[in-house]
């Protein structure tokens, strides 16, 4: 059973999302939907470990996903796997380049490197915020 299953609605359908988009070749949305289920998962597991204001700018609004990246990889209480640290970049990168580069067209050969790599990083997250036991 996915690590996804029996979680949260929310994630459930992302991840179904992520599936579906990445068998039907739509790789834009795919590397989209990826960043966004890591921007949720971190910020769920800042919540979890009461260490979110760490993330928020002066209004409480949270940082972009580069900014809690940046605090995510230096931040001893998250204490993020070294594998961590380096998946989140991809798929931060990956996601950005598919939401906002004009020419860019993502391809499978972008992201099926770093599949075993995201799950993971999906698994230790479901963890950290306390969604999985």
């Amino acid at each position: 059973e996915p690590d996804y299953r029996k979680t949260r609605g929310y994630i459930e359908s992302l991840a179904k999302q992520i599936n579906a988009s990445y068998e039907h070749n739509l790789f834009d949305g795919c590397a989209v939907l990826m960043r966004r289920l890591l921007e949720i998962l971190l910020i769920l597991s800042y919540q979890k470990l009461t260490i979110d204001a760490e993330i928020k700018d002066s209004s409480g609004n949270y940082f972009m996903l580069d900014g809690i990246i940046t605090n995510a990889k230096a931040n001893a209480t998250l204490n993020l796997s070294r594998n961590g640290k380096t998946t989140a970049e991809t798929f931060r990168t990956l996601g950005n380049f598919s939401a906002h580069k004009i020419e860019y067209t993502c391809k499978r050969e972008y992201i099926k490197p770093d599949i075993p790599n995201f799950r993971a990083l999906v698994s230790e997250l479901l963890h950290k915020s306390g969604i999985r036991v």
